[in-house]
């Protein structure tokens, strides 16, 4: 440790704390950022080997530890799950030499050893040997593996490893995993969705999804992978829901559900003191979803009393009938918003001049927007206009001023 010691002094003479990266040239950043990783990985690795010997002669007894986990929790200030890792680390790598090796050498991070060292079981380890499978060997594989590509990749390398080996079992472990999702409103608003799946389900997930994504893109679209993801997810839940294919709920087809007092649904836009809409699970929204929603949507009339108890249900009624949407997709055959080419199947029949503000249900109030779109329309202030007696759409932004499509004559 005295050595251990003398490196930490010769380091901190170098007065690293005190560089500056705001002072250093693009190319001094660059060159330096790959030998403070592999620093850090050398001292990862030697952090490891101390652990595993530790751990080996029961170290922590002589400080009243029952285990190394808690010792490790509580004199190094690790989480518990860091702690364990470190662990596994330490006892298997003694099984990979050559991992070991290049671990020492700053060659692989951390992230690499944890992800062979989590695969590499005793009870694998045993399947391996009982089948004539060197283990050096596969040491040798997955390191070279490890030099060669990312973490991501390494533990695709390792998966085809288990599947070789153990095929049953990986077969087990796939059928045990169980698919998990949930969603949470934040007291902002926000939804957060969470979970996981199985190989086969994420696929299947991900086919669907980047079907929608790459189904339409219109040009000059910014949005990042991630929020295509999230659009495409939105997109395959609304025409689930539009094309009325999924199981009933309490005895009626699956649906958005918004209640909204008939006085803040026809109130100005941005009036003060409305109350907004609810919806049923994710809870408040502003008057301007609430009628972008309804713009087409059943709606049936609620009457309450002082108590703001129901006294009073009427009948559905349709804000866009079967034959009103089907003249707007013959007319407009897309998203009417500039630029955008969205087809019918993605798009709501929106009321330029909203029902709740006396415009009419008509072919002639009724376009074809995409959701995106629908919702720049109503919560973005944009709007749109057609000019009359055809079939030409103009769009305006929350200013007046008309968007143009790129490349197109003024």
């Amino acid at each position: 440790m005295s050595e251990l010691h003398s490196l930490l002094d010769q380091l901190a003479a170098l007065h690293l704390p005190t560089v500056d990266p705001d002072e250093c040239a693009d190319e001094e950043l660059l060159a330096g950022m790959p030998v403070l990783q592999s620093g850090l990985n050398q001292l990862s690795a030697l952090l490891t080997r101390c652990v595993a010997v530790a751990d080996r002669r029961g170290a922590q007894r002589a400080d009243g530890m029952a285990s190394m986990k808690s010792w490790l929790t509580g004199h190094c200030r690790l989480a518990g799950r860091d702690a364990a890792a470190l662990i596994r680390d330490g006892r298997r790598l003694a099984q990979l030499p050559a991992l070991a090796s290049a671990y020492s050498a700053g060659e692989v991070s951390a992230t690499h050893v944890g992800v062979v060292t989590a695969a590499v079981t005793p009870a694998r380890v045993a399947v391996a040997a009982a089948n004539g499978i060197d283990l050096l060997t596969t040491d040798q594989v997955l390191t070279a593996a490890a030099r060669a590509l990312g973490p991501e990749d390494t533990a695709k390398a390792v998966r085809h490893w288990v599947a070789g080996i153990d095929p049953d079992g990986a077969l087990d472990d796939a059928a045990g995993l169980p698919r998990v999702f949930r969603m949470a409103v934040s007291a902002n608003g926000r939804v957060y969705l969470s979970g996981h799946t199985d190989a086969v389900g994420g696929d299947m997930l991900h086919a669907a999804l980047e079907a929608v994504m790459n189904g339409h893109r219109p040009a000059g679209d910014r949005r990042s992978h991630g929020e295509r993801m999230g659009d495409a997810l939105v997109e395959l839940a609304r025409q689930a829901l539009h094309d009325g294919g999924l199981p009933q709920v309490r005895g009626e087809r699956p649906q958005v559900r918004v209640s909204i007092d008939l006085m803040a649904l026809c109130a100005e836009r941005a009036a003060v003191g409305v109350v907004g809409g609810e919806l049923l699970f994710a809870g408040p929204i502003t008057p301007e979803t609430a009628r972008r929603l309804a713009c087409d949507a059943g709606v049936v009339r609620i009457i309450t009393g002082p108590d703001g108890l129901p006294v009073d249900v009427g009948r559905e009624q349709r804000t866009a009938t079967a034959a009103i949407r089907r003249a707007t997709e013959e007319r407009d055959r897309h998203c009417v918003f500039a630029g955008c080419t969205a087809p019918p199947a993605w798009c709501d029949v929106h009321h330029p001049w909203h029902w709740a503000y006396g415009g009419p249900t008509s072919l002639d109030n009724s376009a074809l927007l995409c959701e995106r779109h629908h919702t720049c329309c109503h919560e973005g202030g944009f709007t749109v206009a057609r000019d009359p007696g055809t079939a030409v759409w103009h769009t305006y932004r929350p200013d007046g001023s008309e968007v143009r499509i790129r490349g197109a004559s003024p």
